[in-house]
């Protein structure tokens, strides 16, 4: 009886040690405009703001001082009217020159126009120790409105990191629109859902294999009992497993709705690469407007510009692109000239400007043709 009481003991006050774990927020009124963000303003210690940039950031004073050693886990709650956006936090430390890439970790959001809880282990960042001076906080990755009620560094303990890895497993694998989409699936801990069915399969049979040959030790009726429980127990992991795969799938219908819906045949091709080809569309749409059906064109943009000769391609038919290792073509279309030679024109040798199509760039004709 008494052994009984101290294990009670000793199980209730590592509860309360591990739910009184520090925790370190960062207030509403530390978080300032740094640029993509209008009407920031805080109502009842919530954060309000419109995003007016794909990339929206907030930033800190450059003393805020977080023990990264200590506080390896941070929590945001907010709620945006876009679903299934990208967040990303920055962090800068003592002697860092400024944010980077490297020093960040992101997080996906949730349903729209509902409060989220979301939990990051920090501490998978090889970059997070030391003591962090600021924070810049990109809460989603498209234009939209954004409320923030709370962002809080927290020491890690055994039921904030169970809430880590059952965030993880359910973390939304948003497609990358390219040529080849790799699905990784669902992960705990960075390690792959079914690395742990396989060993939970693996477990199951041999908890089975050494009952039943405890039990009746006779190995033709263990194998009679035991197989078909193995197929079942593959059969229930493979059920789940769909039924996780499957929410991803209704994620990613919300997600198509929230961005073609209530748009006509136009807009909805100008979107259909998730934005970031739009305005190159409307520059194609102009394009094609103004050039000659059949004409064979070469397109210049700068380096980079993935998969936009195959977008030109597409948009601008029939009207022909031509490569450089055929005849020279008559017209050659320029994109973003700003980027190409820093604001200089370009124009290529033997030819001279046909047409502007708009502030993203124009048309040249090959001198002497028709």
């Amino acid at each position: 009886m008494k052994n009984a009481l101290l294990f009670l003991s000793i199980l209730f006050f590592s509860v309360v040690i591990s739910f009184g774990s520090f925790c370190e927020e960062v207030a509403v009124r530390e978080w300032f405009p740094y640029s993509g963000i209008e009407g920031l303003s805080s109502v009842d210690n919530v954060l309000t703001m419109r995003s007016v940039s794909p990339i929206p950031l907030l930033t800190t004073r450059d003393n805020i001082f977080i023990n990264a050693s200590r506080l390896k886990v941070l929590e945001i709650r907010l709620r945006s009217n876009k679903s299934y956006m990208t967040g990303r936090m920055f962090f800068r430390r003592i002697g860092d020159p400024g944010f980077n890439y490297n020093n960040s970790f992101d997080f996906q959001t949730g349903l729209s126009n509902i409060y989220h809880r979301y939990i990051i282990d920090l501490g998978r960042n090889p970059n997070w120790f030391g003591t962090v001076t600021q924070l810049m906080l990109s809460p989603i990755n498209d234009k939209g409105s954004v409320e923030i009620a709370s962002v809080s560094f927290m020491e890690p303990n055994i039921f904030i990191m169970t809430s880590v890895f059952w965030q993880e497993f359910l973390a939304f694998e948003r497609p990358i629109p390219r040529t080849i989409n790799v699905i990784f699936g669902p992960k705990i801990n960075g390690v792959a859902i079914n690395v742990y069915i396989y060993y939970s399969i693996l477990f199951l049979s041999l908890l089975y294999l050494i009952f039943f040959s405890i039990k009746l030790k006779n190995i033709k009726a263990i194998l009679n009992i035991i197989i078909p429980r193995i197929i079942v127990i593959c059969f229930v992991f493979w059920i789940l497993l769909d039924a996780r795969i499957l929410v991803d799938q209704i994620r990613f219908a919300i997600l198509n709705y929230q961005i073609f819906g209530g748009n006509n045949f136009e807009e909805k091709q100008a979107l259909s690469t998730f934005q970031y080809y739009r305005d190159f569309y409307y520059f194609l749409k102009i394009c094609k407007q103004k050039l000659p059906e059949r004409a064979l064109y070469s397109l210049v943009v700068p380096d980079g510009y993935i998969y936009f000769d195959i977008k030109a391609r597409y948009y601008l038919y029939p009207i022909c692109e031509i490569r450089a290792s055929d005849e020279t073509p008559d017209y050659v279309i320029v994109y973003d000239p700003q980027k190409l030679l820093k604001g200089k024109d370009v124009v290529p040798k033997g030819y001279k400007i046909y047409t502007k199509c708009n502030e993203a760039g124009y048309i040249v004709k090959r001198s002497g043709s028709i």
